[in-house]
C-alpha cells in the first residue's frame, strides 16, 4: 500500500467518525492557511536556506549544515508526533532510506516539538535517519512555512486531549505547513514540496524518483 493510500483510508475513517461540526472546523483550518499563501510566500527553488541550530533528541544543538553527509539532504518537516499522518510520513521515508542513501542523500525530519517528544517519536517509528527539534519554529519562520492555529482548531485539539504548549513547551500555538525541502551542499534548494492539507503528504517514491535526475 502507498503512502497516499494509507493516508486516505485514515482519512475516511477519521472522517467518518467525527462530528460534522468538528469536520467543518478542520476543513476551515486548512481554508484559512490556503489564503495565507505561505506555499507562495515561502522559500523557493532556488534561493538559499540560513543555517541556523537545531537540537538533536539528546539535546545537543547542532547546525543544520552539519546533517548534509552525502550531495544532498532531504528536509521532511512534519507537525509532531502527535500527528498520525504524520507518523504514517516518517515510516514512509524510513522505508526508502537506503535507497535515497545509495543516491548519496541523506534526510532529517524537523518539527518544533521539545526533544523529548522527538526522541519518542523516533522509538515508536523505528526511524534510523534523524529526527531533529527546531526550537520555538526559528528555522521554520525563516523558510516561511509557519502558521499559527486559529482558535476554533486549538478548541477542537484541546477536546481531544492534545495540548501543544506541552509539546512544544511555549504557548505559541504555531505549526508547520507539511513541506519538503531538498538542500544541496551549498545549502541552496533543489526541490520543494508544499502541503496546506496535512491529511495529504508527498509520495517518498515520487520524491526519490525525482532526485534521481539531479
Amino acid at each position: 500500500m502507498t503512502l497516499q493510500e494509507e493516508l486516505q483510508q485514515m482519512k475516511d475513517a477519521t472522517m467518518e467518525r467525527m462530528p460534522q461540526s468538528v469536520v467543518q472546523v478542520l476543513e476551515n483550518s486548512i481554508i484559512s492557511i490556503e489564503k495565507q499563501q505561505l506555499k507562495q510566500r515561502s522559500l523557493q527553488k532556488g534561493n538559499y536556506i540560513e543555517d541556523l541550530l537545531l537540537t538533536t533528541v539528546e539535546g545537543k544543538e547542532s547546525l543544520l549544515s552539519s546533517f548534509i553527509k552525502g550531495d544532498y539532504l532531504i528536509l521532511n518537516f512534519y507537525r509532531g508526533g502527535w500527528c498520525p499522518y504524520c507518523n504514517m510520513e516518517l515510516r514512509a521515508y524510513e522505508e526508502l532510506h537506503s535507497e535515497f542513501n545509495k543516491l548519496n542523500i541523506d534526510i532529517i525530519g524537523i518539527s518544533s516539538e521539545l526533544p523529548l517528544f522527538a526522541k519518542e517519536t523516533t522509538n515508536k517509528n523505528a526511524i534510523n535517519f534523524p529526527l531533529v527539534v527546531d526550537i520555538n519554529a526559528q528555522l521554520m519562520k525563516k523558510i516561511g512555512i509557519v502558521f499559527q492555529l486559529d482558535e476554533a482548531t486549538k478548541r477542537e485539539y484541546e477536546n481531544f486531549g492534545l495540548d501543544l504548549s506541552k509539546f512544544h513547551g511555549n504557548t505559541n500555538d504555531e505549526l508547520p505547513v507539511p513541506a519538503v525541502y531538498v538542500i544541496d551542499k551549498t545549502m541552496k534548494i533543489v526541490f520543494t514540496h508544499f502541503e496546506e492539507d496535512y491529511m495529504t503528504r508527498l509520495e517518498p517514491s515520487t520524491l526519490l524518483e525525482n532526485l534521481k535526475s539531479l
